[in-house]
């Protein structure tokens, strides 16, 4: 858990140029932890600059850099953690069985690479969040969260060589989906389709 006693555990780093600032930020960046939602670098800089324009002190032209992070990080004993999840196992041996029947074929059929096609699907779920987060050094592990199950399926396909690509195939739930609704669906870099299971 994050206390206010974590702010005067800071590593000794260079003074801050503005204190309410840095300070006001370490407050925010506790609370979202606190939420179990996870933070990274870049949402770290989004909010400072916000947060610089709403005080009355704010630093002019702050750009929150790379270089600015690292040291904000380093006052507070930030580091990163992974959220901890599940994985999976795969069968190593049936995978390599099944590529060496597969050469076989190939040079038996005396095919090339461009006689060679490979289609793969994979989930996109657009609404879930990251599976890592910048943390105080108070927190042992990073509680994860409920993750969002909202997803479109992508397929795509290729042979070999990579000279003949199909477009994408990305299928959704919706059949008629409000982001698309006065969009030319011929003019689209995708082919879309619905799926009720997508």
């Amino acid at each position: 858990m994050i206390t206010k006693d974590s702010l005067g555990n800071r590593c000794k780093a260079k003074k801050a140029k503005n204190e309410t600032l840095n300070d006001a930020l370490y407050v925010w960046f506790c609370a979202e932890r606190e939420r179990g939602l996870p933070v990274s670098g870049p949402i770290i800089q989004e909010k400072a600059i916000k947060l610089n324009k709403q005080l009355p002190d704010c630093v002019p032209n702050f750009t929150a850099s790379q270089g600015w992070l690292d040291r904000w990080k380093k006052w507070h004993g930030i580091r990163q953690l992974s959220i901890t999840g599940e994985s999976l196992s795969g069968d190593n041996s049936t995978a390599d069985d099944y590529k060496n029947k597969f050469l076989d074929f190939v040079k038996e059929e005396n095919l090339t690479a461009d006689q060679i096609y490979n289609a793969d699907e994979t989930g996109l779920f657009y609404r879930m969040l990251q599976n890592k987060t910048l943390a105080s050094k108070t927190e042992k592990y990073a509680k994860g969260y409920k993750k969002s199950k909202d997803r479109l399926t992508i397929m795509a396909c290729s042979n070999a060589s990579g000279k003949h690509k199909f477009p994408l195939l990305l299928i959704g739930k919706a059949k008629n989906p409000r982001a698309l609704k006065n969009v030319n669906w011929d003019s689209l870099p995708v082919v879309y389709k619905s799926q009720r299971s997508a």
